[in-house]
């Protein structure tokens, strides 16, 4: 997947780039890679006023969250 398919503007960068900040304290360097395979990118095409009616914190938690489940499932 690369970030250029999607019609993405400043803000939205902003946004995605607050996200993947957090996501290293979790994950280090995998993060960008948890962020891209999260579906938010998609999400954000989509349906911008679904992802901008929850916060970077939001989004966080609910990659992380899914991102742990699926490894705990696969363990």
């Amino acid at each position: 997947m690369k970030l250029l398919k999607y019609p993405l503007d400043e803000l939205d960068l902003e946004f995605i780039l607050e996200i993947q900040n957090r996501l290293k304290q979790h994950f280090g360097d995998r993060a960008s890679i948890i962020l891209l395979n999260s579906g938010l990118l998609e999400r954000m095409v989509e349906d911008p006023n679904y992802v901008y009616h929850y916060d970077e914190a939001y989004w966080v938690e609910r990659i992380k969250n899914n991102y742990e489940s699926k490894q705990n499932t696969l363990s």
